[in-house]
């Protein structure tokens, strides 16, 4: 979208995964598992590669609770946070055919839950701001 039309309004300007390009974008990932440098990147230390396979295997619901588990807020940070400087910058497979869409996937999995009428409890939301797990 052109620089004059953003202007415009405040509108989303990065689109949305479908869930087929999230199922394929959390099929690419390799779960590095302890050596997940998307995990070491991330300031909060989300628990990426644990996030992205809840998503292969469908489990929505349990993907947003655990991405609450170390963020707050994972429905903006999957929106504003500078991925491809930090998880998807160190992602393994980012000179192989291109990071996998981290910020994206959080994003999605966030919308998607919300979508089905999830809420993050008060109690999930105080223990990742405090840095309790």
């Amino acid at each position: 979208m052109p620089a004059d039309d953003r202007m415009q309004h405040f509108g989303e300007i990065y689109q949305p995964l479908s869930e087929c390009d999230a199922e394929y974008e959390s099929e690419r990932c390799l779960y590095c598992a302890q050596k997940a440098w998307c995990n070491w990147t991330c300031p909060l230390h989300n628990h990426i590669p644990d996030f992205i396979r809840l998503v292969s295997e469908g489990k929505i619901i349990e993907a947003a609770e655990l991405c609450h588990q170390s963020s707050s807020l994972p429905e903006i940070c999957g929106r504003v946070c500078p991925q491809d400087r930090l998880c998807e910058g160190a992602c393994t497979l980012k000179n192989e055919g291109g990071s996998v869409a981290i910020g994206n996937l959080e994003r999605y999995i966030t919308d998607t839950a919300l979508a089905m009428g999830w809420r993050p409890t008060i109690g999930t939301v105080a223990r990742a701001r405090s840095g309790w797990r």
